[in-house]
């Protein structure tokens, strides 16, 4: 599930309009690039393990995207809708190391 959602999602793109923005104080470029670079990271891995900085940064990506999401529309709501899912199906589902 966690691969196909990470192909989905790295076919889309940035959503237009929303580069340096913030939506309800969060900036949408900052979190999106830290989660997006931890999840990279963690794909590259074999297994499923991940460091504890790595682990904490796809938590907190997790509840910001949670708390955004309700702003959030068309494009836009696809896009971090799907990068809120994969940040949780790591954090539900690694090993941290």
């Amino acid at each position: 599930m966690l691969t196909k959602l990470w192909m989905e999602f790295s076919t889309i793109r940035f959503p237009r309009g929303y580069g340096g923005k913030e939506v309800n104080g969060v900036c949408v470029t900052y979190l999106d690039s830290i989660a997006v670079g931890c999840v990279n990271s963690y794909m590259r891995k074999e297994g499923n393990q991940i460091s504890v900085g790595h682990h904490q940064i796809l938590y907190d990506s997790k509840v910001k995207l949670a708390d955004i999401l309700k702003y959030l529309d068309g494009e836009a709501l696809v896009y971090f809708s799907k990068l809120h899912d994969i940040c949780s199906l790591i954090t539900d589902e690694s090993t941290i190391t």
